[in-house]
């Protein structure tokens, strides 16, 4: 689609991820530390991550962080980052998708036992709460662990670089995330924003966060710093935040705070944009999704001509575009392949190849309407990536991130949520660039990419061509 040039504007978006890190001190002294909070929703999040109404007890520490000027430079978006970014977000799909199996399987087993106990209705509803359709943004899971990484060190580090930024310097790796991501741009039609936060247990006197790490946090992901006592106000202030950057759609994140917690590290990504072409009402119309166990439900489906060809190895797909800066890409694997079965196999470059080789050809395509979230917890997913040592509370090297008498600072816990919606109009995810593709004179039509069944999607800026978000759909009907 495009080919790699600098970034220029800033980003602007209407959606959130949510994703918390537990981060723990462990030694004589067990402290739990809440290292990061990302979250994706529908919804619009204000510039520079912005909080309103803060308590009394709330310290905003901003200004005394964020004196001087941006460390950030301009860079170009290089092959390599490329590459490494999308093995980066097949990762994270392919362990999530594995994962989903196993929940499903371990959910319909138990609903096989819960049939034979007792009715066959609490069997429906056990395995019916199992059908989910999956999302993740790679960029916001990068850019919460980037967060995390300046302030880790020695084993910790390094296995974090080479799991982040795999079969690249990771250093180089940053600097091209964090250009890139100050760079997605908004235009008509389009919303993209980021926005970032640290807050701070002023009353726990065993933990010391370092300035330096405030700093660079501050600096370069432009993260706004608070120092509150982590008491009832504070989980009400963080709440606030978070709702007043996702414009009302994420509220009440936390129910409490842990005695123990001494940080959170928030990351909000938003994106909310609007079809080239919005689909008439002539173009919806229902149709019959095949789920992969072969069932059939009836959904709404919109029907368009497109003139950008997918077609990979084992699979065939189309992208339709955006107002301006992104498109969307559908993928859907050839018959008799599973989609579990296409994502085992697919590799980073071979995604990466789909969309920067695509054949221009007149598309009849079906796209269903659908909308889902998602809730994932990462730590397994990221240690197997590898990078395990971050979430050794032993071995874990956070000395970065502050001092903490008597323990050690590790991550336990990563969750992971996400929200999508797409329909005639546009769609509401979470990160976003504006992307035009014009599908020219009239063709003869040549190729067919009919979604009706289980497919990979992902929402693509254009300039690069990377995905912001990657997700499958199992069952357009599920939210």
């Amino acid at each position: 689609m495009g080919g790699m040039m600098k970034r220029k504007s800033p980003a602007n978006h209407k959606k959130t991820f949510l994703l918390k890190k537990h981060i723990k001190c462990s030694g004589t002294q067990r402290l739990p530390v809440l290292l990061l909070l990302l979250s994706l929703v529908a919804a619009a999040v204000p510039a520079c991550g912005k909080a309103s109404q803060l308590p009394a007890s709330t310290m905003d520490l901003t200004k005394e962080y964020r004196s001087g000027s941006k460390k950030n430079e301009t860079v170009e978006i290089g092959e390599d980052f490329a590459r490494a970014y999308c093995e980066f977000s097949l990762g994270l799909l392919r362990d999530a998708v594995n994962s989903e199996v196993q929940t499903n399987e371990i959910q319909n087993n138990e609903a096989e036992t819960i049939e034979a106990e007792s009715s066959g209705e609490a069997a429906d509803t056990a395995q019916a709460d199992g059908t989910r359709n999956l999302m993740i943004s790679p960029i916001s899971v990068l850019q919460a662990l980037e967060m995390t990484r300046i302030g880790a060190g020695s084993g910790t580090l390094e296995q974090m670089g080479m799991t982040m930024y795999p079969g690249m310097e990771p250093e180089q790796g940053r600097k091209q995330l964090l250009s890139w991501a100050e760079g997605l741009p908004s235009a008509d039609g389009t919303e993209m924003k980021l926005a970032n936060s640290v807050w701070i247990n002023t009353e726990n006197e065993q933990f010391q966060p370092d300035a330096e790490f405030l700093k660079r946090n501050a600096l370069e992901s432009g993260a706004s710093v608070y120092g509150a006592p982590f008491d009832e106000a504070a989980c009400k202030a963080l709440n606030q935040w978070v709702e007043q950057n996702t414009d009302g759609m994420v509220k009440d994140i936390l129910d409490r705070i842990p005695r123990e917690a001494i940080m959170y590290l928030v990351n909000a990504a938003a994106f909310d944009a609007k079809w080239e072409k919005p689909y008439q009402s002539s173009q919806v119309g229902k149709g019959a999704f095949t789920k992969e166990d072969g069932s059939e439900s009836e959904v709404p489906m919109m029907y368009s001509m497109e003139s950008v060809f997918l077609k990979g190895e084992h699979a065939v797909g189309f992208c339709r575009p955006y107002a301006s800066g992104y498109y969307f890409a559908a993928i859907l694997p050839e018959e008799g392949w599973t989609l579990q079965e296409y994502i085992r196999q697919l590799d980073g470059e071979a995604l990466r190849n789909m969309f920067t080789s695509p054949a221009e050809a007149a598309v009849e395509t079906a796209l269903p309407k659908f909308k889902g979230e998602s809730s994932l917890e990462l730590s397994d997913t990221l240690a197997g990536m590898g990078m395990p040592l971050a979430f050794d509370s032993g071995l874990a090297d956070f000395s970065g991130v502050g001092s903490c008498e008597g323990g050690n600072i590790s991550i336990s816990r990563i969750l992971h949520k996400t929200y999508i919606e797409v329909d005639e109009l546009g769609t509401k995810a979470g990160a976003a660039t504006v992307v035009e593709m014009e599908a020219g004179g009239a063709y003869t039509v040549t190729e067919n990419v009919i979604l009706d069944r289980p497919f990979l999607y992902a929402i693509v800026d254009k300039e690069t061509d990377l995905p912001i978000f990657i997700g499958i759909v199992e069952d357009p009907a599920a939210e």
